[in-house]
């Protein structure tokens, strides 16, 4: 209830303040496929891009009303990995917290698609550009993909007779597993199908003659140095948050007595588990799990989030690494 109420709040401001008087564009005069639009039909639509040659999500687009937004309560984890993923726990500020850099990312967000883990609809997002924030959730933050969700789910629910045509698309370079960009571009639609135009209040946004508005987002966290080739990412030296004084001048004292305090408390981004996640330890590789594995119920998660569920490393495989480096 307070979740409709704020999304209530949110909308009529958004009306107030940035929606504008009437339709930009009559139906008449659109070429929804030329402006990159689905068909209008008066009924929910969802299109998930095919994979390309690397497996790399490609788009996804939707048109729905308020009323076609999921009804259940999302699964509490996503178990798809997307291509180029790997996570890493960096610093992200002075005081020496600590945050996953990366998220599994969904393209169009489970509050319009209703999908968890469908692939095509994943790709490797940084926490600030996917929640606006290193750690937890900023929805004010103008370079993370939930200012632009929550707004245009509040539009929705302002709105309840009208459409939301929303469509987003990662941006690669080259080859690169990861997108450098993320392109989110939106209009809304009234019962007649003419195009109205939505503006949400950020700077980066850019409306163009048929109203439809299009915002470019940058894949990045100030705290890493990132390798979008391969997904793999460094600690940045940037600095990110101010911390106390006071507890700068410990940390650092710390660090100074205890150099490999940081390299010990480094973790594997990924790791392996048999049984559905049931087993009591995990694998750093599949291939020295067992050869009588059941492999479809192998699932993967950090060494992080193993450690917090109570699992332990196998003495099997540290054995291995003991006695068959070399």
């Amino acid at each position: 209830m307070k979740r409709r109420i704020f999304r209530l709040i949110l909308g009529i401001l958004t009306v107030i303040f940035f929606f504008g008087n009437g339709p930009v564009t009559l139906a008449n005069q659109v070429d929804y496929q030329g402006l990159q639009l689905l068909p209008f039909t008066g009924q929910k639509q969802l299109v998930l891009g095919e994979f390309d040659h690397l497996r790399r999500a490609t788009f996804a687009h939707i048109q729905l009303q308020d009323k076609d937004e999921p009804k259940k309560q999302r699964e509490p984890r996503i178990k798809y990995n997307p291509v180029g993923w790997h996570n890493y726990k960096l610093t992200y500020n002075k005081d020496g917290k600590k945050a996953y850099l990366f998220n599994r990312g969904h393209l169009i967000g489970y509050q319009f698609s209703g999908l968890t883990n469908q692939g095509e609809n994943l790709v490797p997002l940084t926490a600030w550009t996917n929640s606006g924030h290193y750690k937890g959730t900023k929805d004010t933050n103008i370079e993370g993909m939930l200012f632009y969700e929550n707004r245009l789910d509040s539009w929705l629910a302002t709105h309840p007779n009208y459409w939301l045509d929303y469509r987003v698309t990662p941006i690669y370079r080259g080859d690169e597993l990861l997108p450098r960009q993320i392109e989110l571009q939106y209009v809304g639609i009234d019962q007649a199908g003419n195009l109205l135009e939505i503006r949400l209040g950020s700077e980066k946004e850019i409306v163009d003659a048929y109203g439809i508005t299009r915002v470019v987002l940058e894949n990045y966290s100030k705290n890493a140095e990132i390798d979008y080739l391969t997904g793999t990412a460094k600690p940045s030296l940037v600095p990110t948050e101010t911390a106390s004084s006071s507890t700068t001048a410990f940390a650092s004292s710390q660090q100074a007595t205890n150099p490999s305090t940081e390299a010990s408390q480094e973790l594997a981004p990924v790791v392996y588990i048999a049984r559905n996640g049931k087993a009591d330890v995990y694998w750093y590789s599949k291939d020295n799990m067992p050869k009588n594995t059941n492999w479809s119920k192998v699932i993967s998660m950090s060494e992080q989030e193993a450690k917090d569920l109570g699992k332990r490393h196998t003495s099997k495989e540290e054995w291995l690494f003991v006695n068959c480096s070399g």
